[in-house]
Formats: structure tokens, C-alpha cells, sequence
């Protein structure tokens, strides 16, 4: 009864340590179980990080699998935000998750390690991953958020704009999506700047290229909260003050300059991923030295481009890859995996995704292009 009292009134650092060594778990064990960090559970228990969000504590309950009334002795340790308006309190059910990837990335080493040490320069608050869809700037983007996530003690929030239709819905869906209650005359934009104004936080803005004239909005929360970093995708730049733009490329092929031999090829980022999907799809399928030239034909023709990679391989199923390179159009139009976007199950699709983006004028100009075939000089145009 002494020890549960004991407990009771300590603060939430010294209860979180005491309940971990009661379970016989170390730091990095209890992290692992509860989807944070070493250094965040660490942070929490010498009493860096004060206030937990709600789904942290649950998270750490789950992990050292207390039972009721050792959740409640762990959550009423939270200190109260005195003095702080109840549009900025997160509410019971807010997530901080980031999308779970099902697949491994593959061929991005590079570009992770770039992405994150433009992350950890103060001068680099708002950085926007670009270029066209299919590029795979959204499976980059997590892959980073998930490396960078121990520098933002705070917490870190993946907001999907990709199903927004109005640029007017950004900062109510990035309210909803960190769990802030709706407060009458208090603008979504005002809860956020209360809310992150003093963390350590990472904001990733996914899919922005629809909702661009929301951009200003995000410049705006950037002034009001110093210690918060913004990273985006879009298939354009948000071309506002202090942003950072980073290209993201295709996935480097095979070299045409040599005679395609399975070793080489296999050692390629395009064709490591194609073999991966096409193992997937099939799984007698295997590079070979008799379909490696056919293999890095597919990675050139698709110039290296992740979505139309795991288009064509999801054929393999029924094509061989020589026969798959001499069907790649229809391939690319096949369809892939059902859980993908619409704007992603075919190449068409995604080309309509950003032709869609255009004004009036630019797909005008993208129409009078057509009479050109294989390409075009300015001069010509």
C-alpha cells in the first residue's frame, strides 16, 4: 500500500522507470515494445519531456502491460497545462502514427541519409520533397520521418492531403489528425500555433501540390512556433520564403553502356526492385544471365520511376520479362495492387493526377505540344 502511494505522488519520470524495472525491461526493450525511442523513453524518465501525449502513455502502458489502476497512477502523473487555452489540449484519442510500411524501401539509402541531415540543420525548417508521381516521395518521406522521429522529442504527425479537395481543409485536417478539440472562435490555424508553439515537433505535409494555396498558412505556423520543422511533398515547390527543395530522382538502372549481366543488374536500385516486386508476384520468378538484358531493358524504358517498376512487375505473374518488355504500355495500364491510391493504380492515372493540377492555359499549351513525337526543342515549340 506504502509502495502504491510511493508511486502515486511521484512524478511521471520516476513512476515510468520504477513500473519498467519492475517488468524487467530496459530502456531499449520498452522503446522497441512501444514504437518510440530510446532516447524519448529515456527523456521521459530523467524528466526532459514533461507532458507525454496521450497516445505516448498509452503506448508505454500497453508495452509494460500494467493493469488498470497502474495506467491510471501512470496517466494522472501527467502535469496539467495551466494557463493553456482547451483548443490546444490533445484529445484522449489523438494518434501520432506514421503509415506502416508493408514493403521494405529499396535503392533510397542515398537519398534518406541526405533528406535527414537537411533535417537537423536549424537553418532547414520547412523542407518539400518534389517531383512527378510515381517517384515514390511518399514511401521516401516516411522513411525519413521514421529516422528522424528521435530528434523530435515531441512528437511526430503524417497529415494525408491527398483526399482534400480544398486548400481551406489543410490546417483543420493537420487540427484533426494532432487530436485537438474543436473550440468555437478559435481558427484551426490558432489551436496549431498554441499547440506546437513551444515543441519540438515534426509536421509532415504529404501530397501538397493540390492544396498549394494553403502554403502561406504554413509559413505562417512556422513563424509562430520556432522549434517546429515542416517537411512536405509535392510534385511542385511550395515557392515560399526559408523553404528547401529537394528533387527526388528516379532509382538508378543498369548501365547501358555495358553488355546486362545478372550481377551487375541485380546490384542496380531499379531492377533490385522490380526482381523484388516480380518475386512477389511470382515466385519462380529469378534474374538470370538468360533475362537480364531484358530485365535492364524494363529499367531503362521506365527510366527507373518506382511506380512504373511495380506496375510492370506485377505482370510477371503471367509474363516472362522478355515477353513482359515488348507489353510494357499495357502493362502500365493493367492496374496494380487494389489498396494503391486510384491516382496510382496505373500510369494514366497519374499523369490525369497532374494534368488535372494544371490551369487552363498550361494544359492549352499540353494539347498544341502533341503534334510533336519523341520530344521537343523550346526553339521548335
Amino acid at each position: 500500500m506504502g509502495e502504491m502511494k510511493a508511486q502515486q505522488d511521484a512524478p511521471f519520470g520516476p513512476r515510468l522507470r520504477r513500473l519498467r524495472e519492475a517488468a524487467g525491461l530496459t530502456q531499449e526493450e520498452l522503446a522497441s515494445r512501444a514504437g518510440l525511442t530510446a532516447k524519448a523513453v529515456s527523456a521521459l524518465e530523467r524528466g526532459e519531456r514533461k507532458r507525454p501525449y496521450p497516445h505516448t502513455v498509452r503506448s508505454l502502458a500497453e508495452a509494460l502491460e500494467l493493469s488498470e489502476r497502474e495506467r491510471t497512477v501512470l496517466t494522472e502523473a501527467v502535469p496539467g497545462r495551466d494557463g493553456t487555452p482547451p483548443a490546444t489540449e490533445a484529445a484522449t484519442t489523438s494518434q501520432f502514427t506514421l503509415p506502416a510500411p508493408l514493403t521494405p524501401l529499396l535503392g533510397r539509402e542515398r537519398e534518406v541519409e541526405e533528406i535527414d541531415n537537411l533535417l537537423r540543420q536549424a537553418a532547414v525548417r520547412l523542407l518539400t520533397l518534389t517531383g512527378p508521381g510515381g517517384i515514390g516521395k511518399t514511401r521516401l518521406v516516411t522513411e525519413v520521418a521514421r529516422k528522424a522521429g528521435s530528434d523530435f522529442p515531441d512528437g511526430v504527425a503524417f497529415v494525408a492531403l491527398a483526399p482534400l479537395g480544398d486548400a481551406a481543409l489543410v490546417m483543420p485536417t493537420a487540427s484533426q489528425v494532432l487530436g485537438l478539440r474543436e473550440v468555437a472562435g478559435i481558427h484551426p490555424l490558432e489551436a496549431l500555433r498554441q499547440h506546437l508553439r513551444d515543441r519540438r515537433f515534426l509536421l509532415v505535409l504529404d501530397n501538397f501540390e493540390h492544396v498549394a494555396e494553403a502554403a502561406p498558412e504554413v509559413v505562417d505556423l512556422l513563424g509562430s512556433c520556432p522549434n517546429l520543422s515542416v517537411l512536405v511533398t509535392s510534385r511542385a515547390p511550395l515557392r515560399v520564403r526559408g523553404e528547401r527543395e529537394y528533387s527526388v530522382s528516379s532509382l538508378g538502372v543498369p548501365d547501358p553502356t555495358r553488355i546486362p549481366e545478372a550481377k551487375e543488374v541485380a546490384g542496380t536500385p531499379a531492377a533490385q526492385l522490380f526482381v523484388e516486386r516480380a518475386e512477389e508476384a511470382s515466385p519462380s520468378f529469378a534474374l538470370t544471365e538468360a533475362n537480364a538484358a531484358s530485365v535492364a531493358a524494363i529499367c531503362w524504358r521506365l527510366d527507373g520511376l518506382p511506380l512504373a517498376l511495380e506496375l510492370a512487375a506485377a505482370r510477371a505473374r503471367f509474363l516472362g520479362p522478355t515477353a513482359l518488355l515488348s507489353r510494357l504500355d499495357k502493362a502500365l495500364e493493367a492496374g496494380g495492387a487494389r489498396d494503391l491510391p486510384k491516382r496510382q493504380q496505373t500510369m494514366r492515372a497519374t499523369l490525369d493526377w497532374s494534368h488535372d493540377l494544371l490551369h487552363e492555359p498550361e494544359k492549352e499549351l499540353f494539347r498544341r505540344l502533341s503534334v510533336f513525337a519523341g520530344g521537343f526543342t523550346l526553339e521548335a515549340a
